[in-house]
């Protein structure tokens, strides 16, 4: 995982005005800090080195508390800010990559899983709250906090300044190192999840059928064994967590005691003031925080990061245009090829006016099976009853009501899809009919009434091209277009 990510910085044109929020907290924060150290210090000196009176050095006190105050300001508007831009840039994702996926909803559909897109465009980008409300703002603090205190160190006591050059790469290394097992633990998290959230759409979208055939317990017990597989992986997630945390803070526990034991050596020495080393002492805990912070927010924002680099790879890659074109002449062509050839988009690039298309991931209207199919105009019933036949609709009542596609299983879906695709076609009379995998999902006792059913429609003058490995539907092809991946 990179530290940050600029595309996901492009795509938030919000987070414009949170970086310069953010640099201008940082600012604050560390006149905040230094004044804090310079009050302490001030104070201890004044009442146990010059001996004066409370009175006389307690406004140091009160400068210290106002100070620490507006730390407590700077950190609560930080994180209000963070999650500000990422309720924006959250919402831009999800509305770009519905567009997307509504346009090219055969290819992308194909390739992620509806399952794993539900996944990644709600819970996933969820986690993108931790990357901007913490690891984004201790990454401005790190490029601006860290070098001025390197510096203001140096310029006090240049000893205590070498320690804390050479013990601050300490904390990168340490980050390098964890960061590498965290990639890998990450990303099988996040398979696990979508592994998970497949398994359970799948399971609504067949409900029905595993009920008819009192499959119920077998799905659950699966569904419990991934569930536990999934648990198990956010234990080992989170003591990788700990331990990357652990080893963090011991690295810069042990660098502070390397410049207290320095600091003190030399106030016995009298090579050092005391207001010198106390304020030194102060401010280099604060050079070490901001890495510290950006180590112990690299785990929790990983999976955001993840998360939004997919959905960015979805919003990214360009849709594959198709080269094929087909004669508008009576007959059926069917596509072959292997996954990622390109032949769903060769269907998409012709569409047009009086052509019917039938995707291949359908997606049923809330409605009875009769609206899905004809519509709410008036109904053609002989029409209806014929692509009703076609179909083998034998097994779904027109009047089932439907409230989602949860309601029937997937080949009944594919068959309503496909009476809906029949019926329009044939009462609008279309040219060409497209139509992608019409019976991947079907037995094959059913593979052959669609294989009789489509030479039906192109028996009546209509062009039939379909995307298929179904050698039953390649059978009643008049031609064979075999299209290549990559070509």
């Amino acid at each position: 995982m990179r530290p940050l990510d600029p595309r996901l910085i492009r795509e938030a044109r919000a987070t414009i005005w949170f970086i310069a929020t953010v640099v201008a907290l940082a600012l604050l924060a560390t006149a905040a800090t230094v004044a804090i150290a310079f009050s302490l210090a001030s104070f201890i000196v004044g009442i146990f080195v010059d001996g004066r009176e409370f009175a006389e050095v307690g406004h140091h006190l009160g400068l210290a508390l106002a100070a620490a105050a507006i730390r407590a300001t700077v950190h609560f508007v930080q994180e209000w800010a963070g999650f500000r831009a990422s309720a924006e840039v959250k919402r831009r994702l999800r509305s770009r990559a519905l567009d997307v996926i509504s346009n090219r909803a055969s290819g992308v559909g194909k390739s992620h899983g509806t399952g794993s897109l539900s996944m990644l465009l709600s819970s996933g980008l969820e986690s993108l709250d931790v990357y901007f409300a913490k690891y984004v703002p201790q990454l401005v603090f790190t490029a601006l906090v860290t070098p001025f205190f390197v510096a203001l160190v140096w310029f006090l006591d240049p000893t205590s300044a070498t320690a804390l050059i050479f013990t601050l790469p300490l904390i990168p290394i340490f980050m390098i190192l964890i960061g590498l097992v965290t990639k890998d633990v990450q990303q099988k998290q996040l398979h696990a999840l979508e592994q998970l959230n497949g398994h359970f759409y799948e399971i609504l979208r067949g409900i029905q059928t595993l009920k008819i055939f009192d499959r119920t317990e077998r799905q659950t017990a699966t569904l419990r064994s991934v569930a536990l597989e999934r648990r198990n992986r956010t234990m080992k997630v989170l003591r990788v967590s700990f331990l990357s945390g652990f080893a963090l803070e011991l690295a810069a526990s042990l660098s502070v005691a390397l410049i207290a034991v320095t600091i003190g050596l030399r106030l016995v020495d009298g090579q050092l003031d005391l207001f010198t080393g106390l304020f030194v002492l102060l401010i280099a805990p604060e050079a070490y925080l901001p890495l510290r912070n950006v180590g112990a927010q690299f785990h929790a924002s990983a999976e955001g990061v993840e998360v939004s680099g997919r959905v960015l790879d979805i919003l990214e890659t360009p849709e594959k245009e198709s080269d094929i074109a087909f004669e508008f002449q009576t007959g059926i062509t069917a596509l072959t090829g292997p996954s990622g050839a390109g032949k769903s988009t060769a269907l998409r690039s012709n569409l047009g006016s009086g052509v019917s298309w039938m995707p291949q991931h359908s997606s049923l209207l809330a409605g009875s099976v009769q609206q899905n199919i004809a519509g709410f105009e008036p109904v053609q019933p002989e029409l209806l009853r014929r692509v009703v036949e076609l179909a083998a609709l034998d097994d779904v009542p027109l009047d089932t009501i439907l409230d989602s596609d949860a309601a029937l299983s997937g080949g009944q879906i594919q068959r309503v899809a496909f009476a809906r695709t029949a019926y329009h076609a044939l009462a609008g009379q279309s040219k060409l009919l497209l139509l992608d995998e019409p019976a991947s999902q079907q037995d094959p006792g059913r593979q052959k009434l669609i294989a009789k059913a489509i030479q039906s429609l192109a028996a009546s003058g209509i062009s039939v091209a379909l995307a298929t490995h179904q050698a039953h539907l390649l059978e009643i092809a008049d031609r064979e277009v075999q299209l290549e991946r990559g070509g």
